[in-house]
């Protein structure tokens, strides 16, 4: 009997690239998916040592697939690395070498600009080693950003309370929403990079730099174009211009296999690029929103492209600041926060001290500059201004508990107002009387939307883990999937979204006797979580029967 054929491992960081690249390789190829980093520096610790060295452990919940990925790769004929052509992508790549034991100077790594057959086939032949230098520049950052986030959040949580912390572009973010906007018009370079993308895609489609990023992330990662087969329709879209992998792939042709916001992203990048002019004069009313934000960053000549939509995701969910219609105000907690930072980390967290850093890690990428010099040097900077700030706190200060916050509702058993708190489960109301009267329930933030069943307010709830589901405060409807800022043009309705993995997002109206609805590949993905949901619930209450009895 013959033996069984080695194969060649691809590793790739997403598995909507993995499900692409599959249509290029052939049968003795493998290609797999790392979704994301297999390790990371630990969130409960600072996970740097003093001399900088990280200390990086399994990402929470990779174990199984870190298991299956080493029982893939230990008998692999090669093993070769489609990680994203940037220094995120390098160092994700280094990581494997380390993990999977592959010679980093070996030939293998794979730089893929675009994602077609011809252009992998290509990359295949022009393997090259890890490149060390880009690898260390992204570790460089990383470090510090972590550095210093941990350090900082060690004096808030004395100054403020525990669990407040903020890094070095949150915190330059989180103060230029705090500054008044001036009405003013810029314009857009005609480069069309990633970040005149997120400010174009703002402007004419109103796309968060969020949604811009996720949508340009799946439009280069590829899909089926059926007979015309598997292909991105993209270049990567970070560092480098961004430029079409076909010109003959006309918005109008590929409509068919796009979502509705891949369509309006590829036909504004389509548009862009083939009438070679994609300047555009955007004019700022006044408001501290997206555009303005990115219109101030650009003044100061900071890179926000690849960093932006994750500050802003993070000051929100923080509760440093709060998005109302399209616009960003900061909160009394962000208020705290600015008013805790002034005077010590003025210098540190300036624009000039974050652009110094990213000209330093840029030197590192080409070669010219060591990663720990740079490191220490910024660190060290940084190690005087905290020293200061913790001095101010003097030697007894201690990390405080945050206060317990009335709500303006009032306990219908007794009367008393109710409490927001904490707990395993998520962020509840508990009754200021407890333990005389232990009435709680679950603290619902209203949602400017409708519920699709009976018309009533929508409200959203935070389990623990910083879980959301969605629901109505008037009946039982209930939803993990994200209401969203549009109606149904057929029926009026809220239409909601529907994220998966592997595959780009699903978008339906919420009212499920809607004619949109007929024949809706969702109607069968709903009703499998409610039949798992029901089988969960009758396992709990039958166990529930059994300890009783």
């Amino acid at each position: 009997m013959a033996g069984k054929i080695l194969k060649s491992v691809v590793l790739v960081e997403s598995s909507a690239k993995a499900r692409t690249l599959r249509k290029f390789v052939g049968r003795n190829y493998s290609v797999l998916s790392t979704d994301g980093f297999l390790k990371h520096l630990p969130k409960s610790r600072i996970g740097v040592d003093e001399n900088y060295q990280p200390d990086y452990i399994t990402v929470r919940g990779k174990g199984s697939l870190l298991a299956e990925l080493r029982k893939e790769t230990l008998n692999a004929r090669r093993i070769f690395l489609a990680t994203n052509p940037d220094a995120q992508g390098e160092f994700l790549a280094r990581q494997c070498c380390e993990i999977f034991g592959i010679n980093p100077n070996s030939r293998c790594r794979i730089l893929l600009d675009e994602l077609t057959k011809a252009t992998f086939k290509a990359a295949f032949t022009d393997a090259q080693p890890i490149n060390e230098n880009l690898a260390d520049a992204f570790q460089a950052k990383q470090i510090i950003d972590k550095y210093v986030s941990h350090k900082v959040g060690e004096y808030l949580e004395r100054k403020i309370w525990r669990g407040v912390k903020v890094g070095r572009f949150r915190a330059m973010l989180l103060k230029l929403i705090a500054e008044p906007i001036a009405q003013k018009t810029f314009t857009v370079g005609k480069n069309l990079t990633l970040t005149a993308l997120q400010e174009l895609a703002a402007k004419e489609l109103n796309f968060s730099a969020a949604r811009t990023r996720f949508i340009a992330e799946q439009l280069y990662e590829g899909m089926n174009f059926s007979s015309d087969g598997w292909a991105g329709l993209i270049t990567f879209p970070h560092d480098k211009e961004i430029s079409l992998t076909s010109e003959r792939r006309e918005p109008i042709v590929v409509q068919e296999f796009l979502t509705e916001y891949q369509f309006k992203l590829y036909e504004l990048i389509y548009n862009c690029l083939t009438e070679k002019n994609p300047s555009a004069k955007i004019k700022l009313d006044g408001s501290t929103n997206d555009l303005a934000l990115m219109a101030k960053f650009d003044k100061l000549k900071v890179d926000w492209a690849d960093v932006y939509a994750g500050g802003i995701a993070s000051l929100i969910k923080r509760k440093y600041i709060v998005a109302e219609d399209s616009t960003y105000k900061i909160t009394a907690l962000g208020q705290r926060v600015l008013e805790a930072l002034d005077g010590f980390f003025d210098e540190v967290f300036s624009a000039t001290a974050y652009n110094a850093v990213n000209v330093k890690v840029h030197e590192i990428a080409a070669g010219n500059a060591k990663k720990l010099n740079v490191i220490e040097n910024y660190c060290a900077m940084f190690n005087a201004a905290f020293d200061e700030a913790m001095a101010s706190l003097g030697e007894d200060a201690q990390p405080q508990n945050e206060p317990v916050v009335e709500s303006d509702e009032v306990c219908e058993k007794c009367g008393r107002k109710m409490l927001i708190r904490h707990g395993r489960y998520g962020t509840f109301l508990a009754c200021s009387g407890y333990p005389e009267c232990k009435n709680a329930k679950p603290l619902l933030e209203p949602l400017d939307k409708k519920c699709p069943k009976c018309g009533g307010q929508l409200a959203k709830r935070t389990l623990n883990r910083g879980r959301i589901f969605y629901c109505c405060k008037s009946c039982d409807f209930a939803t993990w999937d994200e209401p969203q800022a549009l109606n149904c043009k057929v029926c009026g309705s809220t239409i909601f979204v529907h994220k998966f993995k592997e595959r780009a997002p699903m978008f339906y109206c919420g009212n499920e006797n809607c004619p949109s609805r007929e024949n809706h590949p969702v109607n069968k993905i709903l009703a499998d979580i409610k039949r798992r949901s029901e089988a969960r619930r009758a396992r709990k209450e039958r166990k529930a029967a059994e300890e009783k009895s």
